[in-house]
């Protein structure tokens, strides 16, 4: 009985320790920008040829607007880096045609203005994006002025434009955008492609993990039951 318990007690010291014990890892794929809650920054070229790490998903889901006005693609990814941290990659493709654009007597479709993608919230975030191409990715042509995240630190965007000029056109292509993070396991999420509708898209997003305060709850429970059951003498 003691030997079991002790043993208890050292898996409950072992969980602490992984919680407290050990430095947390950062979102650290070079040029990308570092992005906290609250702040708007200019995402930076990852040089071409960077190893991007290990493809663990991917996902390919046509969109079209509320409004008809605009269709493509929003391809998506999520890759692990040598340090076991995930990267979540993302492209727009919108095509020439729509709902109610593009075609014979219908008018030009809308370009594409914002990308925007959820949940981030605990994680660290630091904005990029890749004109090189691989995995599922085409080639792209058209870079990101601006990334941003909202105050809650939850939803991450990348903006094309203004000016005008820099949203993506019909027929075109978005570079590869690139959400660096610290997390270590990843989920289904959501994106939300805009122009003037806003199309939900399936996506991926880092996995929520508990909080310390919630584990060290638990652990100090097991550690009053492991208490209690010790024999009396």
């Amino acid at each position: 009985m003691r030997r079991s318990t002790s043993l208890c007690m050292l898996a409950v010291v072992g969980l602490l320790f992984g919680i407290f014990g050990v430095p947390t890892a950062s979102a650290s794929l070079i040029g990308t920008v570092p992005t906290a809650p609250g702040s708007t920054v200019v995402p930076g070229l990852v040089p071409p040829g960077t190893f991007p790490g290990t493809l663990l998903a991917s996902l390919s889901a046509p969109f079209a607007s509320t409004l008809g006005t605009d269709s493509g693609t929003l391809i998506s990814a999520v890759y692990a880096e040598s340090g076991g941290t995930l990267d979540f990659y993302y492209q727009l493709l919108n095509n020439p045609t729509g709902a109610k654009c593009g075609g014979a007597g219908q008018v030009a479709c809308n370009p594409l203005s914002r990308l925007t993608d959820s949940s981030f919230d605990s994680v660290a975030t630091s904005l990029g994006f890749r004109t090189d191409t691989g995995g599922p990715f085409v080639v792209g042509s058209v870079a990101p002025t601006t990334g941003d995240r909202n105050p809650g630190g939850d939803v991450v965007g990348f903006n094309f434009g203004p000016p005008e000029s820099s949203k993506i056109a019909p027929g075109t292509n978005s570079d590869i955008l690139v959400i660096s993070t610290d997390a270590t396991t990843f989920s289904s999420g959501n994106a939300s492609v805009i122009d003037g509708g806003v199309a939900t898209v399936a996506s991926f997003a880092p996995a929520p993990v508990p909080e310390p305060g919630s584990i060290l709850l638990l652990a100090s429970g097991m550690l009053g039951m492991f208490a209690m059951r010790r024999p009396r003498r």
